[in-house]
This record gives structure tokens, C-alpha cells and sequence, in this order.
């Protein structure tokens, strides 16, 4: 079969020893299939079992290869086995590991295109040493795509590389997205995380939220997401400390159903990000499209969450109360909210429509598809 004829194939090898379920309908999974569901690509994620993948069935059509053995030589057989389908090769991170496969990769594959997703932090990057392999490593990748302005910014200065702005998106996979309807939204500042990680800085929010409460009574904090265990301690503390707060905050649990999380976020007015770190968390694009005015610390993309403060505003990571003054400030501006909420929707549109995004690295690898109307200058 010709290779014009053939079905082309885009394989997402995992970063570590392989993916997780919530990998599936993030970043990681959508690009591979949204080249399948938008060209009808072979869309494939290779790496070992890391528990069960319920997520499978709303993203139909990708496919998970799960090597019984994720080390190096299975990952370079499965590689040699399936050479002639990758036409695009996907590595997530810069990682000494990638730098095998994509060796391999081009003695196999010389004309393939390999995408390299950066959805990192500058802290983080900013630890890899710029070895020669490092240098080889990244001339041998055609398109690298950094999740964040600043990162996009800083690496292309850093590295002797192109570095594209190719933020993480929002799809609807379950058909379940319904417009925010300002008019209906409720007093509630949301959080979706794991809640309680450290990096994620919960407690923050909660210590800020206890010091406006008294002046903002009809304000809600609504949590959202499973408990780290190590959280436990400093949320019994806060309950002890403030028993007035019990049913104004609520943790509601992990919520997998897609329709009712986004509900959270049409319910919502204000989405606060409290992280001590992040890349481009994809709750953030779930926020914008959801319409919450964006509270967020100034981890690297902040400028980015808040288009520069038209739809939301940042605080230094770590302060509490700089956090409460923020908070305090939406609470008692209501105007503010929702011109910041509407300017977020139309933001999110514009900007982290992972239809356009996906359209866009694929005319940064073949020069194929027009770029739909989105501006990612």
C-alpha cells in the first residue's frame, strides 16, 4: 500500500512508566485523538499498565498499547514493530529516556515528524543541563510547543530552538458543554485539584476565604476533587477553628462525570488557582469556557489564565493574605465578575479551542490545514 493510500499514524509514547487514566482526556490523550476523530488518524499511546482506563470509552477510536514490560528494550521493539505507522511521534517532557526512541525513531524513520510538548514550568527546566545530547535531542524534534507564553518566550531564548505557543485546550468529548448563563451563576468560588497536594496549596485558599467569609456571608468555597490524606490534619484544624464555615465549605469528592463536573464550573463566579507551580492546567481552559472570573497565583502562566487581567487577577504564590484581598475584591464588585467571566468565555474560545489548537500543529508539521481563524502569535 502506498504511503499517500495507507492510514497515517500519530503514537504518543508515556514520559514515565506509562499513562494514567486521567491522561486519556487531557493534553496527552486529546492531540492523538483529535487527529483521529479530525482526519481519521491512527491514534495510538504506548507505555506500560498503570491501573485501569474507564476513560477509554469517551475518547473512542484512540488506542492504548500497554507493554507488559515498560523498560527500555520492549519500548524500542514495540518502536522497530510499529515503525512503518508512525508517521508523528509524540514525547511529552525532555526526558534522557525520550532520547533512545527518538534516535531509533530517526534511524527507522528518517522523514517522520516528531512533537515535542513542553507543559512545564520554568523551575523545572530551568534543572536540565544543556548537555550535547540535549541539543541533539532537540534538533531532532520539528515541532516543540510550550503550554505557556512565558515558557514559549523563555525556551526560545534558552534553547538554540523554535518553541510554538500551544496551549492546553478545552474539548467537550461527551457532547455535554452547555454555555455559562451568567444571569444564573451563584456565589461560589470553585477549586478542581487533587485537594490538599501541597503544590496545589488548598489550605490557602481556605485561611483567605475564613478572613472574608464574615463580610461576603452568601459566598460559597466549593472544593472539588479527591483528598490527598495528607490534607487531613490542617481541614479537621480548620473546621475546629471555624465551625461557622462547616456548610460554607464543602468538599464534594472526585467528580468523574463530565457533565456534572463542568456544572461545577457553570455554577461557579470565581476559579481560584492557589498552585506553588504548574504548567497549563487544563482546569484553567475548563474555567474560560466556563465563564468564571480567574483568581490565580503568579505560577508562570498566570498572565496567560487572565489574558493580563481582563478576565481575573494574580497574587504572589504563598500569600494568604494578598489571596483574601483579591478574593474580597470580586466578592464586592459583582460588575467586575461578570465582565471578567463574559471576557473569559470569549477568551477561552479564542484561544484554548483544542480543535484549532490540533488544527495548528498539524500545519506546524505538514503545512496542512488553514489555522481556522485563531491568533497564537
Amino acid at each position: 500500500m502506498s504511503d499517500k493510500a495507507r492510514r497515517r499514524g500519530i503514537y504518543a509514547f508515556a514520559p514515565y512508566k506509562g499513562w494514567n487514566n486521567q491522561q486519556l482526556t487531557k493534553n496527552c490523550g486529546l492531540v492523538p485523538y483529535l487527529f483521529h476523530k479530525l482526519w481519521g488518524w491512527h491514534a495510538v499511546m504506548v507505555g506500560g499498565r498503570v491501573g485501569e482506563y474507564p476513560a477509554l470509552k469517551d475518547v473512542p477510536g484512540l488506542e492504548l498499547d500497554l507493554l507488559e514490560n515498560p523498560d527500555m528494550e520492549y519500548q524500542l521493539a514495540y518502536l522497530e514493530a510499529h515503525i512503518g505507522d508512525m508517521d508523528v511521534l509524540v514525547l511529552h517532557g525532555v526526558f534522557p529516556f525520550y532520547f533512545h526512541i527518538v534516535q531509533r525513531y530517526r534511524e527507522l524513520r528518517p522523514s517522520g515528524k516528531i512533537y515535542l510538548e513542553l507543559d512545564a514550568n520554568s523551575y523545572y527546566e530551568d534543572r536540565i543541563p544543556q548537555t550535547p545530547e540535549l541539543l541533539w535531542f532537540l534538533g531532532e524534534c520539528d515541532v516543540a510547543g510550550a503550554s505557556i507564553r512565558k515558557m514559549q518566550t523563555w525556551l526560545s531564548t534558552k534553547w538554540p530552538i523554535c518553541v510554538d505557543y500551544l496551549p492546553n485546550g478545552f474539548y467537550d468529548l461527551s457532547g455535554m458543554y452547555q454555555e455559562p448563563r451568567f444571569e444564573a451563576k451563584e456565589n461560589v468560588i470553585l477549586e478542581v485539584a487533587r485537594i490538599g497536594s501541597p503544590e496545589k496549596r488548598t489550605e490557602d485558599l481556605m485561611l483567605a476565604f475564613a478572613q472574608i467569609a464574615a463580610r461576603f456571608p452568601d459566598w460559597q468555597l466549593r472544593l472539588v476533587g479527591g483528598l490527598d490524606e495528607r490534607f487531613l490534619p490542617f481541614k479537621e484544624s480548620f473546621e475546629r477553628q471555624h465551625p461557622e464555615l462547616r456548610d460554607r465549605v464543602v468538599f464534594t469528592g472526585a467528580i468523574y462525570d463530565k457533565a456534572k463536573l463542568f456544572e461545577e464550573y457553570r455554577r461557579a463566579k470565581i476559579f481560584a488557582l492557589m498552585s506553588s507551580s504548574e504548567g497549563g492546567p487544563n482546569v484553567i481552559s475548563e474555567a474560560l469556557w466556563g465563564g468564571c472570573y480567574i483568581i490565580t497565583s503568579d505560577v508562570d502562566g498566570a498572565m496567560d489564565f487572565i489574558n493580563g487581567g481582563a478576565c481575573g487577577m494574580h497574587y504572589p504564590i504563598g500569600d494568604v493574605r494578598a489571596l483574601a484581598d483579591c478574593l474580597a475584591k470580586a466578592c464586592a464588585d459583582p460588575a467586575r465578575v461578570l465582565r471578567g467571566g463574559q471576557a473569559a468565555l470569549s477568551y477561552g474560545r479564542e484561544v484554548f479551542d483544542f480543535v484549532k489548537i490540533v488544527r495548528r500543529l498539524r500545519y506546524l508539521l505538514f503545512g496542512e490545514e488553514e489555522l481556522d481563524g485563531a491568533d497564537f502569535i
